[in-house]
């Protein structure tokens, strides 16, 4: 499962900047790295009059547009028992090794504050969940880990030493309607070794980076 970490700050802080430079550096290191983008403002990318409206109207539940190297996805995307962004990357970016946010101040998942001099405490006040560093000219608090904007760098090795080494590990998620049920790692090495152990005999079976099992019960109560 891929580590989500929020870039967070105000308008015009340099959430965008940052991200154009530690990009790069991750997929130098070899991480594949998604991002998504939230917006406070409506957007529109299905148009009335468009085939894709047309089909949407008709009663589907999800369009998508393929061409030459690209895809997009028009619908909803119920977040079920899970949170938006565990229902994104479930969705679209489920087998990166990093998802880079942008915006996103609440939920659980760590966030990286960019600050805006001046209004450095009132961003760490509106922050929900775990911050683990800092960005700006000026750290905000001493017991943050803080990065000047010029050394990308440094904030990337932070990320690799403390999130990404140990994620490159076996991993086992199991999802309940879309929501984690978290495991420690014995838990994980119990399911691995079941699993592998009933999947290895089956004719065609060989080894993969990633095996999928999912189990789809006919009606709501039926996991009994």
């Amino acid at each position: 499962m891929p580590l989500i970490i929020s870039i967070v700050g105000y308008s015009d802080s340099g959430k965008t900047r940052l991200l154009e430079k530690i990009i790069p550096l991750l997929k130098a290191k070899g991480y594949s790295a998604g991002v998504i983008k939230h917006s406070g403002h409506e957007f529109l990318l299905d148009q009335p009059g468009k085939d894709t409206h047309k089909l949407r109207q008709a009663g589907a539940d999800g369009v998508v547009l393929l061409s030459s190297g690209q895809i997009s996805f028009l619908g909803k995307i119920d977040e079920g028992g899970g949170s938006l962004l565990d229902r994104i990357e479930q969705s679209f970016f489920s087998d990166r090794d990093i998802i880079l946010t942008e915006g996103f101040k609440k939920g659980d998942q760590p966030k990286i504050a960019v600050l805006t001099k001046g209004k450095e405490e009132k961003l760490l006040q509106e922050i929900e969940g775990s911050i683990v560093a800092t960005v700006g000219e000026n750290p905000a608090r001493a017991d943050l880990t803080h990065f000047k904007p010029d050394n990308p760098g440094g904030l990337v090795r932070m990320l690799e030493d403390r999130f990404l080494k140990e994620r490159k590990r076996i991993q086992i998620r199991v999802i309940l309607d879309g929501k984690n049920i978290p495991m420690n790692h014995f838990v994980q090495e119990m399911v691995q070794s079941g699993i592998m152990g009933m999947l290895s005999p089956l004719k065609g079976f060989k080894d993969s980076r990633r095996i999928e099992v999912k189990i789809l019960f006919p009606e709501k109560g039926a996991a009994k």
